[in-house]
């Protein structure tokens, strides 16, 4: 057991486990770097001769992974898109109850991520977990097809079935599949420092995690982008029970690709009940506090015939601090969140060429994440660790934040401008007729929705890479549960705010929403900037 000072407090980090090619206080002569990059062997501790780390290649299996969220995220997008034209126009729905519909259909699917989680590490494991919610899915996607259908409308199922299609099964199956599916990605990838053929320079596996996570979210905006591009299309042209029929087809596919990969898979067992654990740790710490300990949990360290030991304790310690961070996401999903309901409105009142369908302008977010992704992965981020500037977690979240601040203060901005323009101001008058627009251009929206996009690469991306780096291997899709979870927060503030979803009330909600954020994002950066420093040296010391 070696000792390493981390944020003022004595972290514990064990090697016993860990296969260590040759000494890590010895330089790798010519002969054992051959043989360790041909035998794929890597490196625990950072070598001595280590100038420079670069990010490694994923694994094909990795990827089957990658491809099949590409998939569910294509089938997510391309049918939830839809959603708010589909109830006001088929179902007869209003636009607040168009909102606030869509705003439970995110609820569910981010509040059964904790459920997700906790069945993959207590009974099931990670891949029987993402399959059987896949089934659950697939089911949700099928049945949303056939109560789409003109029969069904006109028998009165419409909204009967689209209510359990998307909260019952949809809901269910897309929430048990986050929780798991960016862990079991970055499980595929080996941990530690593996030599290239270059002296000096070696594949670090956290930059390869970061890499891992920032494809894995390019996956999901190319299935969005994809499904937002055909999806909207079909229903304009065709019918909505075709549209909705596509991702059913598309994901059917993923599933079959994921499940391709299974003999390859690194699959950990579940751990048993691991909450409990957790229970019994924080209160053993509790009843044994120690004089001058830094932190509250340290009362379990070295605690004898317990299920735990400190490496457990340390990542225990680290997970609680995540959960402080996520405790600001809420109102940044809320914010997001927006894209798929508030957003569509306001392109709707707005002037746009006859063939656009307005919800298909979400495909501008998407766009500007499958460009931005590779270039900030390939150049921007190398470019900052080359001048010795790495952002830390904190410092990418907090760029997020402020970014997304600003597209809301453009959004804000935009619907005052659309109420001031005629010939229906902000459409209260008596004589609006259904569908009508204002005189300026739809195209104006384009500005926030790159805006959200640059803002994701920073907080979403990085959110997701922070759950899986700060928690113990037992509490890797629990902690990711509960940042998703962060977002089912954001969801349920849309759903109280979409009282005010009409015009012009939607103007303020804009303003209000963008002011909050604003000053939690000066309190975030304050309270949480001092992590950057910890988890540095957390990293330097090779503790995942």
């Amino acid at each position: 057991m070696a000792q390493k000072p981390l944020g003022g407090q004595t972290e514990t980090l064990s090697y016993s486990e860990k296969h260590v090619y040759g000494s890590s206080s010895d330089d790798f002569s010519d002969k054992q770097r051959t043989n360790a990059v041909a035998e794929n062997i890597d490196v625990i501790e950072p070598p001595a001769d280590l100038e420079r780390a670069v990010a490694g290649k994923l694994s094909p299996w990795t990827l089957m992974v990658v491809i099949m969220e590409l998939c569910e995220r294509l089938a997510y997008y391309g049918a939830s898109l839809m959603f708010s034209i589909y109830l006001q126009k088929i179902l007869g729905r209003s636009k607040p109850e168009a909102v606030a519909l869509n705003r439970v259909n995110q609820f569910m699917s981010y509040a059964t991520t904790i459920l997700g989680a906790i069945i993959a590490d207590q009974w099931l494991g990670k891949f029987k977990t993402i399959l059987i919610f896949a089934i659950l899915y697939l089911i949700g996607l099928v049945l949303l097809t056939v109560s789409s259908a003109d029969f069904s409308v006109a028998g009165g199922f419409g909204l009967p079935g689209f209510c359990i299609a998307v909260f019952a099964f949809i809901g269910f199956g897309t929430g048990g599949i986050k929780s798991n599916v960016s862990a079991f990605m970055a499980e595929q990838i080996p941990s530690g420092y593996k030599p290239t053929k270059t002296p000096g320079v070696y594949e670090d596996s956290k930059l390869t995690v970061e890499r891992g996570f920032r494809y894995f979210y390019w996956s999901i905006n190319v299935g969005a982008f994809v499904g937002q591009m055909v999806c909207p299309q079909v229903a304009k042209n065709k019918s909505y029970a075709l549209a909705f029929m596509i991702p059913a087809v598309v994901f059917f596919a993923g599933i079959v690709v994921f499940v391709a990969g299974s003999k390859r898979y690194v699959k950990k067992k579940p751990q048993g009940t691991v909450v409990l654990k957790v229970w019994k740790c924080m209160r053993y710490a509790r009843k044994h506090k120690r004089e001058g300990q830094k932190h509250w949990l340290d009362g379990s360290l070295g605690a004898a015939d317990q299920p735990w030991n400190d490496e457990f304790v340390i990542g225990l310690q680290r997970s609680l601090r995540a959960c402080k961070v996520f405790l600001f996401y809420p109102l940044y999903w809320a914010l997001y969140n927006n894209m798929s309901d508030n957003f569509i409105n306001q392109g709707m009142t707005m002037r746009r060429p006859d063939w656009l369908s307005v919800d298909q302008l979400n495909v501008v977010n998407s766009l500007v994440l499958i460009i931005a992704i590779p270039l900030f992965d390939k150049f921007v981020f190398p470019l900052l660790r080359r001048l010795g500037f790495r952002m830390g977690p904190i410092a990418r979240i907090t760029t997020g934040f402020v970014i997304v601040v600003l597209g809301f203060v453009y959004v804000t901005i935009l619907q005052k401008m659309i109420y001031t323009k005629g010939p229906y101001m902000d459409f209260t008058g008596p004589d609006v007729p259904e569908g009508a627009t204002n005189d300026i251009s739809v195209w104006l929206q384009i500005v926030p929705y790159a805006a959200v996009a640059i803002s994701e690469i920073f907080s979403s991306v990085t959110g997701l890479e922070f759950a899986f780096s700060q928690a113990p291997a037992e509490l890797k899709s629990v902690l990711t549960a509960l940042y998703l979870f962060t977002n089912c927060g954001g969801a349920l503030i849309g759903l109280i705010l979409a009282i005010w979803g009409g015009d012009p009330q939607v103007m303020y909600v804009f303003a209000a929403e963008t002011i909050v954020l604003g000053i939690l994002t000066v309190v975030f950066y304050f309270c949480f900037r001092h992590y950057d420093d910890m988890i540095a040296e957390q990293e330097q010391f090779g503790n995942q």
